[in-house]
């Protein structure tokens, strides 16, 4: 079986902490549009020793973000493919996975319940 393909993630930084796709970035999980924005991971800035948020951890963060901005599919959704890109970009599973369950026990996007 092959590996889910992502194409090239193409993105212009436009502020401090902010970034716009400039071309569609197809993933396993969808097409996140030319035009999206995102802010990379919220991750605290006393950790980013551990899990950076501009740098091996964007890629998921744009994907992430994306589903949370519009409520595609599920949370659980989002939050596992938010997850499975992480590792599918070589982060290794033990800032993987504890970045997975953040965003499952404190991400709410625009999700009206939890349960989404």
């Amino acid at each position: 079986m092959s590996k889910p393909a992502y194409s090239p993630l193409l993105t212009l930084k436009v502020g401090k902490r902010k970034w716009v796709l400039t071309k569609d970035w197809h993933t396993p999980y969808g097409i996140v549009p030319e035009g999206t924005t995102t802010n990379g991971a919220n991750v605290p800035r006393f950790l980013w020793w551990f899990l950076d948020p501009a740098t091996e951890a964007f890629e998921a963060s744009v994907l992430h973000d994306y589903f949370y901005q519009q409520a595609l599919h599920t949370k659980q959704f989002a939050d596992d493919a938010f997850y499975q890109t992480l590792l599918a970009y070589k982060v290794p599973a033990h800032k993987a996975k504890p970045a997975y369950l953040a965003v499952k026990m404190f991400g709410r996007g625009n999700y009206k319940t939890k349960e989404q």
